[in-house]
């Protein structure tokens, strides 16, 4: 998620698009340039509840404090969410306003620390690159309390990581493989 020009909270995931900043562009200037208008944070999560579990992810620090009702109002009214960040603070500063939410902190490069991160930031989740993922690092997570979801997961490589009961979730672009995967990893009854 990111904050447009215009101060509109948008579903968008690069930083820049035609090589101009997100932030330096409104709603429809990026309509413009990408053929196609963003959606809008409270659209998506109106389109969510009650359907789909949501992870939110705060792509940059400046916004934290206009979202934190809209967040915790979708999840008092049973959405299921976990709002995740590569900026430890952006997260420490929603845990602070936010304490009954779920939070993860996404880890790339190194998971070296990553379970003193999340503590300190009040990530409850860790989200490593499927890259940094093994048993040791398994071990160290699950054995801070932290609820290991990895991301850039493709079944054709990744597999076998489903049935690692320290696994919590895997965040994909490869939906059909990661769902063969998952009903192939389960005991037949």
């Amino acid at each position: 998620m990111r904050r447009t020009r215009d101060r509109e909270l948008v579903l968008f995931h690069d930083a820049e698009l035609a090589g101009a900043p997100v932030a330096t562009l409104t709603r429809s200037e990026i309509e413009d340039r990408a053929g196609v208008l963003p959606p809008l944070l409270d659209e998506a999560l109106e389109l969510a509840r009650g359907r789909i579990a949501l992870d939110v992810e705060l792509k940059e620090d400046g916004y934290v404090d206009e979202l934190a009702d809209l967040l915790s109002g979708f999840a008092a009214g049973g959405g299921d969410l976990i709002v995740t960040s590569f900026v430890d603070h952006v997260l420490a500063q929603l845990s602070e306003l936010t304490p009954q939410l779920v939070r993860g902190l996404i880890v790339s490069g190194s998971a070296e620390l990553a379970p003193a991160r999340a503590h300190a930031c009040g990530a409850t989740v860790v989200l490593p690159d499927v890259e940094l993922v093994d048993d040791a690092s398994l071990a160290e997570l699950s054995g801070a309390g932290l609820t290991v979801i990895v991301w850039d997961f493709m079944a054709s490589e990744h597999a076998a990581l489903l049935s690692d009961e320290r696994i919590g979730g895997v965040i994909s672009d490869d939906v059909p493989g990661a769902l063969a995967a998952r009903a192939a990893s389960r005991p037949r009854s």
